[in-house]
């Protein structure tokens, strides 16, 4: 027969009280995630190292502070911390970007009551644990349940228009090639050429989106193959009035991928935010590499942010769904391929929208050991119209 709790405890040695505290919050310090431990009506007693850190205690004094003021202050919440009212509660929130350039978090904060079998003590404690890369990918995978459907029709659409469209670009090719000594004319059959090139990178997402390819991995650097995307998307911008801005922010930025894939992604998401600015308008395309952390390892992270009309927030969760578009034309594509290609990478795509400031959608895909962290923004910064 196993010895009790009570046993237990009077086999270890406390010579005094303050013996007894120190093991108690040696305890709380070794745990791996952040605690709150609160009396029955939430005054606050301790919090350990983690928990100071991520709600920006340390050097505070806890005195008079009750867990429940401190969430409401810490995450703007209010009714919802009635999730927490009894053992076992659970609740999901977010913790806002600081002005330090920390990046949106996801807490999954749990509540569990304590009961002390040989002290006349009771009360609860929080435990907080950043779960934002999970959380992200949870979200991802639900999208991906939607996208089934309508392949079949993509797949016919796909062969119908192939066949005469490599005829049409073939035609405007020769075309420009006969103007060459008519500029008026060789301009406009250039911009012909281009606008086939649009049709046929269009064409590329309904192929690759009736049959998603088996990706071709290898162990590449997509610090060239982000530049080589930039020429292309900096000359579409160009001939439609808009300035595009690319920062490269690593020396290399190593994975594991499909070179044909991610620069197809790259197109869909730069061809995306070109669409969402006016004539006159701003894009900017990025590049850096996250180091790891306890969630996950480092991280290659490519960012596009526009500065357009911005995305409803009842859109949000529709934008990666086949065929949906905010722009008024049937395309819808470049998004769910972007979705699935950043999934066939076991990376994930997010998004952040304000309706009036413009979007940003970050895709983090896993790094391979090798890829830099150092920065250099200045130097691999560029501009253009």
């Amino acid at each position: 027969m196993s010895p009790g709790p009570e046993r237990l405890m009077a086999q270890a040695t406390f010579d005094t009280p303050e013996h007894l505290r120190e093991f108690f919050f040696a305890m709380i310090e070794s745990l791996p995630g952040a605690i709150l431990l609160a009396d029955r009506q939430g005054n606050l007693l301790a919090v350990n190292r983690k928990g100071s850190q991520l709600l920006g205690l340390a050097g505070s004094s806890l005195q008079n502070k009750t867990c429940w003021g401190l969430l409401a202050q810490k995450f703007g919440l209010t009714h919802e911390l009635a999730a927490l009212s009894l053992s076992g509660g659970r609740l999901l929130c977010e913790l806002p970007a600081s002005a330090e350039g920390a990046e949106k978090r996801c807490i999954l904060i749990s509540r569990n009551d304590l009961q002390s079998p040989f002290l006349h003590v009771a009360g609860f404690f929080l435990s907080l644990e950043d779960v934002t890369f999970p959380a992200l990918m949870e979200m991802h995978l639900d999208r991906s349940k939607r996208f089934a459907a309508m392949q079949e029709m993509a797949e016919a659409m796909s062969q119908e228009l192939k066949n005469p469209l490599g005829s049409l670009e073939l035609y405007a090719s020769i075309l420009k090639r006969e103007l060459a000594g008519d500029p008026d004319n060789e301009r406009v059959a250039a911009r012909m050429l281009g606008a086939v090139r649009t049709m046929h990178h269009l064409l590329d997402n309904f192929v690759t989106f009736s049959g998603f390819p088996l990706p071709r991995m290898q162990v590449l650097d997509m610090v060239p193959l982000f530049e080589k995307s930039m020429e292309t998307l900096r000359e579409m911008a160009g001939e439609h009035g808009i300035l595009m801005e690319s920062r490269v922010e690593a020396e290399q930025a190593y994975l594991l991928g499909d070179q044909t894939l991610l620069g197809q992604l790259l197109l869909n998401l730069g061809l995306n935010a070109m669409e969402s600015v006016p004539v006159g308008g701003i894009f900017s395309l990025g590049l850096r590499v996250l180091p790891p952390d306890r969630e996950h390892g480092a991280l290659v992270e490519i960012r596009v942010q526009d500065r357009g009309a911005g995305i409803a927030p009842e859109n949000l969760q529709k934008i990666f769904d086949p065929f949906f578009s905010t722009k008024g034309r049937s395309r819808g594509l470049g998004l769910a391929n972007s979705h699935a290609i950043a999934e066939a990478h076991h990376g994930l795509i997010e998004v952040e929208s304000e309706p009036g400031r413009g979007t940003t959608f970050r895709v983090l895909l896993p790094a391979e050991s090798g890829s830099g962290t150092e920065t250099s923004p200045k130097k691999n910064a560029r501009a253009d119209a």
